[in-house]
């Protein structure tokens, strides 16, 4: 069984969670450790579990561990899909409640396993009660509090820029300007403004935003990027190489055109419209960085981006829903799965040399 991009990227964040925590983990451990001795004047460090501190640490990794897997799964495969929508206030409420109750459960776990471990004498039930019920444990709580928290905010962090664009933002790609070669798609809805006009501004704005959530996991199934919302439009972004394999980039119109139809109902009895899109898609060199110090951005600049625009612009003037150019249509042309139809060679708005257009249509 072949796993899906969008699966193999949320497994890949419940994995980074979970070696986060475990990471996080062990340093409290060390710092709790350390301890003060009045009498003497002195710093000591002594591990409540097991003998030794290998073995301390590796008891105390198990909670952070299994919290990592079942708290990680069910941030991201449940928990951040449910609450999307909601607002700041209703977000920190519910993750307090929910991972207040998380590091509980992981705590006991701990307290049995080292109460199980403890060699320094008394009953099962006097080691739990002494190693759960105590000061010690009521700042864990304060401690893991904070660092789920953080999660929650590298997540953010992480789904404001995309996986791709914050790990190269990290290695510092973005901090001087650079050239790379990339695909775009620009992705517009179709009678945007007369549909905003039948279902009323508030409604057409979640219809905007469910839509986009629906064509997010299609994108990600294709390696796409999603460099930006402009208003209806969706502008995805591929590294040539990854755009070009396998037709993805032409494949991830198709996959969002499927997902909205198997969506069709929902769209249906919520705003009593189905949405539908055109697309164009062209490819060229953009000079590519970091720009704001208020506000900072990663902006992607070039004449490939202009005339991706104008060529979306043109799918109603020629009756096609998805239109790339001749440059892409030399990439792409082995590409069985679709159809290319010579449309024109227009002289696109603010050019001097006319550009080659081709139609395509997804084979059946």
């Amino acid at each position: 069984m072949k796993w899906k991009p969008a699966f193999i990227y949320k497994v890949q964040q419940v994995i980074f969670i979970t070696i986060i925590w475990v990471i996080a983990g062990a340093l409290v451990e060390l710092h709790n450790a350390v301890n003060y001795d009045p009498a003497s004047g002195k710093h000591f460090v002594y591990f409540i579990f097991g003998k030794n501190a290998a073995e301390h640490l590796l008891i105390t990794a198990i909670g952070p561990f299994i919290g990592g897997i079942l708290g990680g799964s069910f941030i991201i495969f449940y928990q951040r899909e449910k609450l999307r929508g909601k607002t700041y206030g209703q977000k920190l409420l519910i993750h307090s409640l929910l991972y207040i109750l998380f590091v509980s459960i992981c705590i006991t776990m701990v307290g049995i396993i080292g109460a199980f471990n403890n060699s320094s004498g008394g009953s099962f039930w006097e080691n739990f009660y002494g190693d759960v019920l105590s000061l010690r444990v009521l700042r864990l709580l304060v401690v893991w509090y904070i660092i789920i928290l953080m999660t929650i905010f590298l997540m953010d962090v992480s789904e404001k820029y995309g996986s791709g664009t914050l790990k190269r933002l990290l290695m510092g790609k973005y901090h001087s300007p650079g050239k790379e070669e990339r695909i775009f798609m620009f992705l517009d809805l179709k009678g945007s403004t007369t549909i905003a006009e039948k279902i009323g501004d508030e409604l057409y704005f979640k219809m905007l935003r469910y839509f986009y959530q629906v064509a997010n996991e299609a994108i990600l199934n294709t390696h796409g990027e999603i460099y930006q919302y402009v208003g209806d439009e969706i502008v995805v972004s591929w590294e040539k190489k990854l755009g070009l394999k396998n037709a993805n980039c032409l494949h991830c119109f198709v996959a969002i055109r499927e997902a909205v139809q198997q969506q069709a109902t929902v769209f249906t009895s919520n705003f009593g419209v189905i949405p539908t899109f055109k697309a164009g898609i062209h490819w060229g060199e953009v000079a590519t960085g970091e720009i704001g110090s208020v506000k900072k951005d990663i902006v992607y600049s070039g004449d490939v981006l202009n005339t991706t625009a104008r060529i979306v612009a043109l799918c109603n003037q020629y009756y096609e829903t998805l239109i790339i150019s001749v440059s892409m249509y030399e990439e792409l042309k082995g590409a069985e799965e679709f159809q290319f139809t010579y449309i024109a060679s227009p002289v696109l708005r603010g050019k001097k040399n006319p550009l080659g257009l081709y139609g395509v249509q997804k084979l059946s």
